[in-house]
C-alpha cells in the first residue's frame, strides 16, 4: 500500500511531514538530534520504494510527483541544501567512519534520492564529497562503497 503526504510542498518548505515538521524544523536539528532521530531521513530524502528500516513506510511511487519535484526549482534547491546540511553533520561527527553505522545507510539513501529526484551529476557530487571526507584511517567496509556506487546507477 502506498502511503502519501504532500512531498512537493514539504520539499519546497511550504508544508509539513507526517509528524508536523517543516524542512526548516529538521534543518535546525542539533547533531545529537540528527544522530538520535531516525525518521527524518525518509522524508528529507524520499525514494520510490518503502524503507526497510522505518515503520512509517512513506515513499513516492507517483511518477508525476517525481517529475513535479524535478521541475520545481525550489524543491531542487532544498534537496541540495538538505544534502549539504547532512554532509555538514557528517563532517562534524566522525563516529560513522567505522565498520558499521546507520549513517552509512543514510548516505546510501541520500545518493539514491538525489539521483532519483535531482540528477546523477548531483548524486555523484555528493558521493565524491563523501569519498573525500573519509580519511585513510576509517574502517568502512568495501561493501558499503559498493552500495554507494550502486545508488549512482540508473533508477527504475
Amino acid at each position: 500500500m502506498k502511503l502519501y503526504f504532500p512531498y512537493l510542498l514539504f520539499l519546497e518548505n511550504k508544508g509539513k511531514d507526517y509528524k508536523g515538521r517543516t524542512l526548516e524544523d529538521i534543518w535546525s536539528f542539533s547533531d545529537k538530534e540528527i544522530e538520535r532521530i531516525h525518521d527524518f531521513i525518509q522524508v528529507v530524502f524520499p525514494l520510490d520504494e518503502p524503507s526497510r528500516y522505518n515503520a512509517n513506510r512513506y515513499y513516492i511511487k507517483d511518477i508525476d510527483l517525481i517529475e513535479a519535484i524535478k521541475l520545481s526549482d525550489l524543491a531542487q534547491k532544498n534537496l541540495q541544501k538538505s544534502s549539504q546540511w547532512f554532509l555538514g553533520f557528517l563532517e562534524r561527527n566522525k563516529q560513522w567512519q567505522k565498520r558499521y553505522d546507520h549513517n552509512q545507510l543514510r548516505i546510501t539513501r541520500v545518493i539514491k534520492s538525489l539521483h532519483l529526484l535531482c540528477s546523477q551529476k548531483i548524486a555523484m557530487n555528493f558521493y565524491q564529497k563523501m569519498v573525500i571526507l573519509i580519511k585513510d584511517d576509517h574502517c568502512i567496509p568495501v561493501s558499503t562503497y559498493k552500495y554507494w556506487v550502486e545508488a549512482l546507477k540508473e533508477t527504475k
